[in-house]
């Protein structure tokens, strides 16, 4: 089965079988139907076979298996771990602030590369925000970016990007809701954070680069 990740991926897919797959389906506006649970996340459509477990991907040429260890790990969290009917508190907070201890990485370790790569930048990052289906935050600290984006249609992070200078290097936070545990284990949401910004950087590409703009058919309207 390959590397570690993938027998991950595996294991969780039995993992996910012994949960109440209707409860999933009443605890969040997910849709389905006799054989499958059908997500967006973070711009994408992904779903989930309700006999075996596995995940797939809606590319070009239809849906396909995905075993992005990170994009699979999240949806199954989503799915399976919260408690009853997790509710938004509407409140922001930090990832750090968030964890029970302090044992964690810090994001900024995770931010840093991807401030660099979005660094002068802000006009097509704020479209890819856009694309992903955010909406346009107002923020006191002036970010050039701020934008609250959906993770899933219920569950969103606010992304905050400030252009650096000569003295300073470019700056990347996220903001978590406060309730964000009650949806999802604290590891999962550095999944989470690593996989939207890999998205950022995927959707930001051919807007970017003059020339080699090609719209995503994923996010026509």
């Amino acid at each position: 089965m390959g590397s570690n990740y993938e027998k991950q991926v595996f294991a969780a897919r039995e993992i996910f079988l012994k949960y109440d797959q209707r409860i999933m389906t009443e605890r969040f506006p997910i849709k389905s139907d006799e054989k499958y649970l059908y997500l967006k996340f973070l711009g994408t459509d992904y779903r989930v076979c309700r006999e075996n477990g596995e995940i797939e991907e809606q590319k070009e040429e239809g849906y396909v298996p995905c075993l992005d260890y990170q994009v699979v790990m999240a949806l199954y969290d989503i799915l399976c771990y919260p408690k009853g009917r997790p509710a938004l508190s509407g409140e922001w907070r930090t990832l750090a602030s968030l964890q029970v201890t302090h044992s964690s990485p810090s994001a900024d370790k995770f931010t840093a590369p991807y401030g660099k790569l979005f660094s002068g930048k802000a006009g097509a990052l704020a479209d890819a925000c856009k694309r992903l289906g955010g909406r346009r935050l107002d923020v006191p600290a002036s970010a050039d970016v701020s934008w609250e984006i959906p993770v899933f249609s219920f569950f969103p992070v606010a992304f905050r990007f400030w252009e650096g200078d000569e003295e300073f290097s470019p700056v990347i936070t996220l903001l978590w809701d406060k309730n964000s545990l009650d949806f999802m284990h604290f590891e999962t949401l550095y999944y989470v954070m690593n996989h939207l910004l890999e998205r950022l950087k995927e959707v930001i590409r051919p807007i970017a680069i003059p020339g080699c703009y090609k719209e995503d058919k994923k996010h026509k309207k």
